[in-house]
């Protein structure tokens, strides 16, 4: 009769254990389905909104997303050249210090005549730019580039035509793309080129 009791408080006790841990391992699974989805976790920023890959609310890696694209234009807008020499790259991504300085490289002339246009299109990023800035770049110096000018343009406005005159023959352009979240910078790139 000992026997028989022994037996049955251990399969009992067998019993418990088993559906404790069980039982632990559904609130396991309960929280990190929690986990995946916070909606406490999602920030408003005014203006565009990114939504990034992550709850650490990082960029997919610079890599994978689409580059940007130049198109050398005639002036009655038919496509001369599809792709118009330049370079682009990223300023920081992910890790971005606001106290960064971006030093313009020096990059080959594409070749242009007054009446041609440029048509930058950057609607394969994704995700989107919360920013973008249109930047004339002081050439003179090879080593020390400034900035001349900076004109914000719209990001959902593309493609970005520009006419070409005489006077921006020789000059050295940019546009940098800006990614916000919550109220920080997540990534720069930058396109350059120069005319001649």
């Amino acid at each position: 009769m000992k026997n028989a009791l022994l037996i049955l408080l251990l399969l009992f006790l067998s019993v418990v254990l088993t559906a404790c841990e069980n039982e632990s391992q559904e609130l396991e699974k309960k929280e990190e389905l929690n986990h995946v989805v916070k909606p406490e976790s999602i920030q408003e920023v005014e203006g565009p909104i990114i939504v990034l890959e992550n709850e650490q609310n990082l960029l997919p890696t610079f890599q994978s997303i689409a580059s940007p694209s130049i198109s050398l234009l005639s002036s009655n807008g038919d496509v001369i050249f599809p792709s118009f020499d330049h370079s682009y790259g990223d300023v920081c991504w992910n890790d971005c210090d606001e106290f960064y300085h971006y030093n313009y490289p020096t990059i080959h002339s594409g070749d242009v005549v007054a009446g041609n246009q440029l048509q930058i299109d950057w609607s394969t990023l994704k995700p989107q730019p919360t920013e973008i800035h249109f930047i004339h770049i002081d050439n003179r110096d090879d080593y020390d580039k400034k900035e001349l000018s900076r004109e914000q343009k719209t990001p959902e406005n593309t493609p970005l035509k520009i006419t070409i005159d005489e006077e921006i023959i020789g000059s050295q352009y940019a546009l940098e793309f800006i990614w916000i979240d919550g109220g920080s910078v997540k990534g720069k790139s930058i396109i350059n080129f120069k005319l001649e």
